[in-house]
């Protein structure tokens, strides 16, 4: 690990290059190519194909430039931008790096896959003659497996923490007797600014769902389902209950379901520790860092760690962690004690 600020800011100047600006130059050059191919274009143009490879879905020439711009638009926003505004607090990390690939990657394979599709379909009558998308799908792949390579090695391997709870790692509490009960329970929510943007995605999924009744009563019914679908989870990954007892720890949604559970037996290590959801998780919610951790990752500041006997980490950021590491090490440390 190292908090070097010279090589920070190389890892940060080195995600802007290729978290932001490639894709963004990747998609300025798609959308001039197609419009330079767009005279010699039959309109409509194939834009799906079938699993056998035969076109079956069509759309006005000129709107396939457009789709293209907004899509990488959108994808470098989304993967690129807000993981480096996510990360202005100073922690770097694998997945920041993972992220700053995967976005060129991924806008880079799309965007060749979509003027692939179109090039291939200059000089034909109709959209219905065009050739088979395979090609074109295996190219793009490549492409965008190429340029993520490009990108993860071009960024460099650094981890930078934004720094760890006063308190040390150690027990603090009083050991603990053999009949002494101890119980430690608090809630978590994701942040109110996360939350906002969440019920707001909902809100618009809805409405959007609503003035459709007036078009299409089937898009309706779709966006409604979404909607239905999102609320859903939104409400099951948003706010959870911690508890730490001699059974060990156990976070559960206040739907009830996800629930995690770490029983004390398999219990090897707890610690307080910070974390940037960005920088460590790449982004909010129940997630898997690229390191393997497993974790309910909110907000950003303290948590808590647990590692198992197996290897295994789990985090969850919640006030007050380095008490509950306390906690939960005294219990363990305990239940060592009465086995022997």
């Amino acid at each position: 690990m190292t908090d070097s600020s010279s090589e920070l800011r190389r890892a940060r100047r080195a995600f802007v290059v290729w978290g932001i600006v490639a894709p963004l130059v990747m998609t300025a050059v798609a959308v001039g190519i197609q419009l330079i191919a767009l005279p010699s274009l039959p309109d409509p143009v194939a834009m799906h194909w079938d699993g056998a490879g035969t076109p079956d879905g069509f759309a006005p020439a000129r709107v396939v430039p457009v789709l293209t711009a907004t899509l990488g638009a959108v994808l470098t926003v989304l993967l690129g931008v807000f993981a480096f505004l996510g990360s202005r607090h100073g922690e770097w990390g694998p997945t920041l790096r993972f992220l700053g690939a995967m976005t060129p990657a991924t806008v880079g394979g799309i965007g060749t896959l979509v003027t692939w599709s179109l090039l291939m379909q200059r000089g034909l009558e109709s959209g219905t003659d065009a050739p088979n998308i395979l090609p074109a799908v295996l190219g793009a792949a490549g492409a965008g497996l190429v340029i993520g390579l490009i990108a993860w090695f071009s960024q460099p391997a650094l981890t930078v923490s934004g720094g760890t709870p006063p308190r040390g790692t150690a027990t603090t509490l009083a050991p603990l007797g053999p009949n002494e009960r101890i119980m430690w329970v608090r809630s978590v929510t994701m942040s109110a600014p996360g939350m906002i943007v969440l019920v707001a995605l909902v809100l618009v999924l809805f409405v959007a769902a609503a003035v459709g009744f007036v078009g299409s009563g089937q898009v309706s019914i779709i966006l409604l389902v979404v909607g239905v679908i999102l609320g859903g989870l939104i409400a099951a990954t948003t706010m959870f209950r911690v508890r730490i007892d001699d059974e060990g720890l156990r976070v559960t949604s206040y739907l009830g379901i996800p629930r995690f559970r770490i029983p004390l037996a398999a219990v090897s290590e707890a610690r307080a520790v910070f974390v940037s959801p960005m920088a460590d998780f790449g982004g909010w919610g129940v997630r898997i860092a690229i390191d393997g951790r497993r974790g309910v990752v909110l907000r950003r500041g303290e948590a808590l760690e647990v590692t198992q006997h197996g290897g295994r980490v789990f985090v969850v950021m919640v006030d007050d962690a380095q008490t509950a590491s306390d906690v939960l090490n005294g219990l363990r440390v305990r239940a060592g004690e009465v086995a022997q």
